[in-house]
């Protein structure tokens, strides 16, 4: 039986609505760009409670995620949680299925306008069970340059940025891929050790060597001013 596992897409997130304490409406562009402006039909609605947390919780199951987790639960959704307090302009994690099944009006693409990068750079995947339980992955662009055995020197693009002209990588390190970086698979890690695999491409890793390394994720949405986009 294939493992267990949930898929989130990265967006920049606009709140327009909020309909309870965790249930809120947001566009995932500048609703000032829509057309026609602020267009309320190009809403999307979630419950920002139901995250992996709660399902950690025992509190709903896996199949009604919606969204990602928030930084202290290990995600990176930002918008709410709970509202009023939570911010109203910042990154939302969408569960796969659901951004899977949102109407031709209402399903951006995934990687925002202005962005530059590739879609694996906005994605993440935990797992739930079977060899890689408990485990998460953050997708980037990377390079292999020299290898040893299973262990490679990887340079890492920052996550959101790979394809921004003259754009260097954060940095190379001696990694030892398959510890550290999701199996090879359609979708997800393209590149390995070995004369037979891919050495330019996504690289899913492994949120402690993400930490590790100093790898944040991908600034959501790109207008909200971070000096680190102009650099």
């Amino acid at each position: 039986m294939p493992a267990s596992r949930t898929i989130t897409y990265g967006f920049g997130s606009w709140v327009g609505s909020q309909t309870g304490l965790t249930t809120c409406g947001w566009w995932a562009q500048d609703p000032a760009t829509l057309v026609p402006p602020f267009d309320t039909n190009k809403l999307i609605s979630s419950d920002l409670s139901k995250n992996l947390q709660a399902v950690r919780n025992g509190t709903i199951t896996a199949a009604q995620i919606q969204v990602d987790d928030a930084p202290a639960n290990g995600g990176e959704t930002k918008i709410g949680p709970t509202f009023p307090t939570g911010s109203v302009m910042n990154g939302c994690w969408l569960e796969k299925g659901d951004y899977d099944a949102l109407s031709a009006t209402k399903k951006p693409p995934r990687v925002p306008a202005g962005m530059q990068c590739r879609a694996y750079e906005l994605t993440t995947v935990w797992y739930w069970n079977g060899t890689m339980a408990n485990r998460r992955f953050w997708g980037f662009y990377a390079e292999i340059a020299q290898e040893q055995g299973t262990s490679a020197l990887v340079s890492i693009w920052p996550a959101g940025k790979s394809l921004e002209p003259g754009q260097a990588a954060a940095g190379s390190w001696w990694l030892n891929v398959p510890n550290v970086a999701h199996p090879i698979e359609a979708g997800f890690t393209q590149i390995g050790t070995g004369l037979t695999n891919p050495k330019q491409g996504a690289l899913f890793i492994d949120a402690p060597t993400r930490l590790s390394l100093g790898l944040g994720g991908p600034k959501l949405p790109k207008s909200s001013g971070d000096t680190n986009w102009r650099k």
